[in-house]
């Protein structure tokens, strides 16, 4: 009986061991199984109202400069060195992001749709307690400066008409325009409709890309319109879960490896982030609306609210994504991917005039990811935009004009997770550690108890048994007196 619970014991230990041992072995699996879940982003799932309407906002401080001197600058073009800018701001700007004409595809596993971008104004009181931010300030006027640029290559007839176009809409060089209409609402430009009609693709123009509408602002006037992005696709990773957060342009063929510049991109947008990072493997990033490319590498470890994460900031510089006047012949008709949507205007995707140096005084973009379930806790993105003032000989508005490198504005854009979304992230990597201390758990248990039932069983062969007990009997005994009487 005392050898089958010794039996009992040890099959007892030795099953919560193995069960502890396959629960910690296939814990990494399971979990992954239950992030898949947390991160659906299906119809109707919470992930996909949060990405149609997200209730975190990124917030933008956006600093524009003021140009001083202008008028001593261009009014004497040897002292072309002395021109001096003031930086004002920040003006601060909360983005607003709307997912629309979205549907599901089940059979590839993505969403197709097309995106609003807007902002509000963030600052307390408008900004207007604030004697450092003033409402107007002088700059280049981009719009004459856009129109130059954008005929520089035409013949000499086009250049002359537009010379004439500008003089007959009294265009200068500079002009002061309150800071909202630079950068969002925008400003009437009648000088605009004309120039479709000259250096527009719409009118068989060589360079094809579109103008802008009829109000210009450093940014697109999505606050007047808001019209909607291109269409997009996005992987929701129900078939890899490695190609989850991908988003790809229609314009992208998916059996081919090697980009072309028409074709746009199939990269991660910043946005969403695939589970389980590598911190060895590097980042790719596409940002359509600032005309970007990023490479992210991996900096160091950080602490966000808590969680451990992985911060990556940049690998090489920001690149551009610009096409050639022969590539964009070589095009088809649809839009080109990288060029024609975008937050901003004024960019090099939008045949600007306008660049984004590499040594600026915007903060270095950066990315800090949990790397267990791909989430976003923070990130950091920042350029300065600058433009060329350039003589052209054949437009008189620009021919004794200076050459002056014009800041215009910059930008940081900051976003951080919500204080709900680092709760429920808080409590999914809680069970993720509760779950492996329980299997760790059980193995501990199941080997202690297969250790205490050999220590047992050790212990009970060492006591006498009652059988041996039983086996000591009386071998002689001596009579008593009165017995040896009786016998005699």
């Amino acid at each position: 009986m005392r050898c089958c619970r010794w039996y009992l014991l040890t099959g007892l230990g030795l099953g919560i061991a193995a069960t502890g041992l396959i629960f910690l072995l296939a814990w990494r699996d399971i979990f992954d199984v239950l992030v898949t879940e947390e991160k659906n982003i299906q119809p109707g799932t919470a992930l996909y109202k949060e990405w149609r309407r997200p209730t975190t906002r990124p917030i933008w401080q956006v600093y524009v400069y003021n140009w001083t001197n202008a008028q001593a600058v261009l009014g004497n073009p040897p002292q072309e060195s002395s021109a001096s800018f003031r930086e004002f701001g920040p003006y601060t700007f909360e983005e607003y992001t709307e997912v629309v004409d979205v549907k599901f595809h089940p059979v590839n596993g993505t969403l197709s749709y097309r995106k609003r971008t807007y902002f509000r104004r963030n600052d307390p009181a408008g900004g207007r307690s604030d004697a450092a931010k003033p409402e107007e300030v002088t700059t280049v006027n981009l719009v004459a400066l856009q129109a130059a640029y954008r005929t520089s290559h035409q013949n000499y007839s086009v250049q002359r008409e537009l010379s004439f176009l500008l003089h007959n809409h009294h265009q200068r060089v500079t002009l002061t325009r309150p800071v909202d209409q630079l950068l969002f609402g925008g400003h009437r430009e009648p000088l605009l409709e004309k120039l479709r009609k000259i250096v527009c693709a719409g009118d068989g123009a060589s360079i094809g890309v579109p103008c802008q509408d009829e109000r210009f602002a450093y940014f697109r006037t999505f606050n007047v319109s808001r019209r909607p992005s291109e269409m997009y696709s996005l992987d929701a990773g129900l078939k890899d879960r490695t190609r989850y957060g991908v988003v790809r342009s229609f314009g992208l063929a998916p059996e081919r490896k090697e980009l072309n510049p028409c074709d746009g991109f199939a990269d991660l947008t910043g946005e969403l982030f695939p589970s389980r990072i590598d911190r060895v493997v590097n980042i790719r990033l596409v940002l359509p609306e600032l005309c970007r490319r990023l490479e992210l590498v991996f900096e160091r470890e950080q602490l966000v609210d808590g969680v451990l994460g992985y911060r990556y900031t940049l690998h090489s510089p920001y690149e551009a994504v610009t096409l050639t006047e022969e590539q964009i012949g070589r095009c088809p008709s649809t839009p080109i991917r990288l060029g024609r949507y975008g937050i901003l205007n004024a960019n090099e995707c939008n045949a600007m005039p306008v660049y984004a140096p590499e040594a600026d005084n915007a903060p270095q973009p950066y990315f800090v990811l949990e790397p267990t379930t791909g989430t976003l806790l923070e990130s950091c993105l920042g350029a300065t935009y600058h433009t060329l003032l350039r003589a052209n000989e054949h437009i008189a508005l620009l021919q004794h004009v200076p050459d002056v490198r014009v800041p215009l504005f910059r930008f940081v854009r900051i976003y951080q997770a919500s204080p709900v979304k680092m709760a429920k992230l808080k409590q999914l990597l809680h069970l993720a550690d509760v779950g492996h201390q329980a299997a760790l758990a059980g193995c501990l248990v199941g080997v202690a108890i297969v250790l205490l039932a050999a220590i047992y069983g050790c212990w009970e062969s060492r006591k006498p048994s009652s059988s041996q007990r039983d086996e000591y009997r009386i071998v002689d005994m001596q009579p008593s007196s009165g017995e040896g009487q009786t016998l005699k």
